[in-house]
């Protein structure tokens, strides 16, 4: 039924019953459990590290949290809630059901078992191998998770970001001071994933730093995503027990301008851009939060402090050509800007893309070749990073990888770091 039927190393001799907890033992870490009880049950006794989600319609909205269709995870929910679980789920292969009850039987759908269990025996085995936790409340649990750096039930995303984000943001963690606040802004951050993930993972990774972020989106539907996003993971908020947790500071809508520029947006629909004397207060908002060099073409003065600019910013599968030689100056010394995006592949590029991923998609209609990275634009891109930068120091490019998306299709993720000289 599952990958693997061995018990993990780690219990071999323990004289307890794990085969009702083998559908969660087997999977690989870090392990994905969504959870869809409510909410009362859910406290009083749950998997550690588990994501909760309720009432199980809240899901509608919420499909985009769930993993790849190709990554295996657990649900956990309660034996009244099985048709509306099996039917939310029968689009989700790697889905494995489990439905807590007073009895234990065995069901059939469609040929496909699902798994009912007693639950009194599953979260007795779960606090037997030291699986069990139980919290008053989903903001405490993520309070406790910040104040304790021993706490262990940190909720886990079920979503990762790409490789490129991931060895990025360790590699800056990895190198910034203890207790340092990272700042990070996301150019077209679409539903915030990428962004959630840098912000809720700085509560449970090893590093001491946390971080803060900007997400910037041209469609007004989907920063509405965003947003309940933030709101579930606590991240719009300052905790008055973890002054100093992650933070989201501020979602933007607005789009970017052929003449480079990024450009506020009002209104309804696609909304309208507007200027400094029309809506002065959110015109200041961007200012403030230190993104006044892309809205002015006047290098000369519209510079920016040093705490107001960012250790990372986020292009990912969103190339704004016309505004990408503007953001250097955002970015603080030792801080990269991360593009991932669709490629046009020279010769060369493409023999080594085939020999690396002979398994990927080299050639593809979408999107079309205008809207990709072409041969030579990324170094020309810091050659004007070089152009503009201060004295003492210079852009690199510090990495720059050919790596498979969800569908197989190869895209190129380049990291360029200003660095002292």
């Amino acid at each position: 039924m599952f990958a693997s039927n061995t018990v993990p190393s780690d219990l071999v001799g323990c004289h307890l019953n794990t085969a009702i907890l083998q559908p969660y033992l087997t999977l690989e870490h870090p392990r994905l459990v969504l959870d869809v009880r409510l909410a009362s049950a859910f406290h009083q006794a749950h998997l550690a590290n588990s994501y909760h989600i309720s009432p199980i319609s809240q899901l509608k909205s919420r499909y985009s949290y769930l993993p790849p269709r190709n990554v295996p995870f657990l649900v956990l929910a309660e034996y009244d809630q099985y048709e509306q679980v099996v039917h939310a789920f029968s689009s989700s292969p790697s889905a494995r059901l489990i439905f807590l009850s007073d009895t234990t039987q065995q069901v059939y759908d469609d040929g496909k078992p699902a798994h009912i269990v007693v639950s009194k025996s599953f979260f007795e085995s779960a606090k037997q191998l030291g699986y069990l936790r139980s919290s008053q409340s989903h903001e405490q649990r993520i309070a406790i998770c910040s104040q304790n750096t021993n706490n262990d039930d940190v909720p886990t995303l079920l979503f990762r970001p790409s490789n490129a984000v991931r060895t990025t943001v360790l590699l800056l963690e990895t190198q910034s001071r203890s207790l340092d606040t990272l700042r990070v802004l996301d150019l077209g951050c679409g539903a915030a994933r990428d962004l959630a993930w840098i912000l809720h993972g700085s509560r449970s990774r090893t590093s001491s730093c946390t971080w803060t972020g900007v997400g910037i989106d041209n469609w007004k539907a989907v920063l509405t995503r965003a947003q309940q996003l933030m709101d579930d993971l606590f991240l719009n908020q300052i905790h008055k027990d973890v002054p100093r947790g992650p933070r989201c500071e501020k979602l933007l809508w607005a789009k970017c301008s052929d003449t480079g520029l990024l450009e506020p947006l009002v209104g309804t629909g696609k909304g309208k851009p507007i200027q400094p004397q029309d809506v002065a207060k959110l015109w200041s908002e961007f200012e403030e939060i230190g993104l006044r060099p892309l809205l002015s073409t006047n290098k000369a003065i519209e510079t920016v402090d040093e705490e107001q600019k960012f250790d990372l910013i986020l292009s990912i599968r969103f190339h704004p050509r016309a505004l990408l030689p503007q953001v250097s100056r955002l970015v603080r010394v030792g801080g990269i800007v991360l593009l991932s995006h669709f490629v046009t592949l020279s010769e060369v590029e493409r023999a080594r893309a085939i020999e690396a991923h002979p398994e990927g998609i080299v050639n593809y209609d979408s999107p079309p070749h205008q809207g990709r990275i072409q041969p030579g634009e990324i170094e020309g891109l810091v050659e004007a990073f070089n152009l503009s930068i201060e004295q003492g120091f210079t852009w690199i490019i510090h990495s720059d990888v050919l790596e498979l998306i969800e569908d197989g299709r190869i895209i190129r993720s380049v990291a360029l770091r200003k660095v002292a000289l």
